[in-house]
C-alpha cells in the first residue's frame, strides 16, 4: 500500500467512502472480527474496531500523522 491511497471502502446507510493509508507499507494484519461486526468501528475505533495493522515501510512518513486526541479536536472543530 501507498500512503495516500485508498485501501479499501466502508458504507453507511447513506454513502460508500473510501479509506486511505496513513503511511507506505504492507498489511500485516486484517481484523477478522469487523466481518461479524463491523458496528466495531463506532463503538470501539481504538481498541477492537481497528481495520489493519500496517508494517510500515519508511518511519518518516509517520512524522506528520495526528495523534488520537488531535484528532479528535480535528473533528470537533470541523462539527462547529
Amino acid at each position: 500500500m501507498v500512503a495516500g491511497e485508498p485501501f479499501g471502502t466502508v458504507e453507511s446507510v447513506k454513502a460508500v467512502s473510501e479509506l486511505f493509508a496513513p503511511t507506505s507499507g504492507t498489511v500485516a494484519e486484517v481484523n477478522a472480527a469487523l466481518a461479524q461486526s463491523p458496528d466495531l468501528v463506532n463503538k470501539d475505533p481504538y481498541g477492537g474496531g481497528w481495520m489493519i495493522r500496517i508494517k510500515v515501510a519508511d518511519a518518516k512518513e509517520t512524522e506528520g500523522l495526528m495523534t488520537a486526541a488531535q484528532y479528535r479536536k480535528y473533528v470537533e472543530d470541523e462539527a462547529n
